[in-house]
């Protein structure tokens, strides 16, 4: 019989939701990312290489979409991140898999501010649903864009059936990311170059 992982345990996972907080905070601090057509476009390429790679899921199985994190650190994303997860799902809907929404609450929250199914609180999230294939992307910045390296994994034995990886500049992504100021800020010092993007690029509104 096949082993199956439930979502009680992949809230381990989901560490990162501790740092959060934080994270949520700098994104709601000005990261006002436009809804273009851009993350749909590098959402389609992704799936498409992963759909072609793949040697082991099938459309019907359960699958769900971890939200992209920063290579250099595992608990943490940002703004694009957040917006590529959901042009993941998208994607991966329309060639009909069968996807499981790890945000969905247990219960409807009726609030005087709205009424609210959604939650990033793991405490709320349901734990009796099966699942045994997550997609998991990292991101690694440089001075042109962002790499963007995705996969299928199967969480019973951590075996990677489908993977793919991608390159995304500036230009792939208008509104979305910058090249780097000539003074950035880093740990808490200040760098000065000669000229812009020489760092890393940049969230357009992100704290820098």
């Amino acid at each position: 019989m096949r082993n199956v992982l439930f979502l009680s345990s992949i809230f381990l996972l989901s560490a990162c939701a501790q740092s959060e907080n934080s994270d949520m905070d700098l994104l709601a601090n000005g990261n006002q990312l436009p809804a273009s057509s851009a993350i749909n476009l590098i959402s389609e390429q992704i799936v498409s290489e992963l759909v072609e790679q793949n040697d082991e899921l099938e459309a019907t199985q359960p699958l769900l979409v971890a939200t992209p994190v920063l290579l250099a650190s595992f608990n943490k994303t940002n703004a694009v991140g957040l917006q590529l997860q959901q042009g993941l799902i998208a994607a991966l809907h329309a060639r009909q898999f069968n996807l499981v929404d790890i945000n969905v609450g247990d219960n409807i929250r009726v609030t005087p501010e709205g009424d609210f199914l959604l939650t990033r609180d793991w405490k709320q999230l349901p734990s009796g649903i099966a699942v045994e294939h997550v997609v998991v992307s990292t991101m690694s910045m440089n001075s042109k864009g962002v790499v963007v390296n995705s996969r299928i994994v199967n969480i019973t034995n951590h075996r990677v059936v489908s993977a793919s990886q991608g390159t995304f500049s500036v230009n792939d992504l208008p509104g979305y990311l910058k090249h780097s100021e000539k003074v950035v800020s880093q740990d808490g010092l200040l760098y000065r170059d000669t000229q812009r993007g020489m760092k890393e690029v940049q969230v357009i509104g992100g704290i820098q």
